[in-house]
């Protein structure tokens, strides 16, 4: 065998080498971006976990959220202070999976799970209250806009409806 044709094997092995490696980088590439999916979504249920855990392990907070979410601008300073919290604090949760929702970074099925707790969420009177005061003036205009979409459906849903707790506080009779 030749110098040159020595030349050449290692040059097909070379390449061959390339091709390999670009195959492992794209595989690694794939896992990397579903475990970021998978963390994005993770992070959202976590993030929802301890706001509900903090409504119901805190009596102050549980009596705000309950009577602010049937009249906000009857709650008293301090009480609105409270709500407020606990309404950004849910609602940046969903801003964020809704940002992270554009690049692709959660499925479909879960971009449509949040919006089903905006939706419970402005169903309450005082939740759409508190956004139309202030909540609007705290978030991104893309999400005050996504919004503002879900709240016109769920302004039109009646309030004897179910929906699930503490997303949706039915009226008191």
């Amino acid at each position: 065998m030749t110098i040159s044709e020595l030349g050449s094997v290692g040059e097909l092995i070379g390449a061959i080498a390339t091709v390999a490696t670009l195959m492992y980088l794209a595989l690694q590439i794939r896992a990397n971006t579903l475990s970021a999916k998978y963390s994005a979504i993770n992070d959202i249920i976590n993030r929802v976990i301890k706001w509900q855990s903090r409504i119901a392990d805190t009596p102050d907070l549980m009596s705000s959220w309950k009577e602010g979410t049937q009249n906000y601008h009857g709650l008293n300073i301090e009480e609105q202070v409270r709500f407020t919290s606990i309404a950004v604090e849910m609602l940046a949760a969903i801003e964020a999976t809704l940002e992270t929702a554009k690049n692709d970074g959660i499925k479909p099925e879960s971009v449509d799970a949040v919006r089903a707790m905006v939706h419970q969420l402005m169903r309450n009177k005082g939740v759409r209250e508190y956004w139309e005061a202030s909540g609007r003036n705290l978030f991104a205009q893309d999400f005050v806009n996504e919004v503002d979409i879900i709240l016109k459906d769920a302004t039109n849903e009646r309030s004897e409806e179910p929906g699930p707790l503490p997303f949706y506080m039915p009226p008191a009779h």
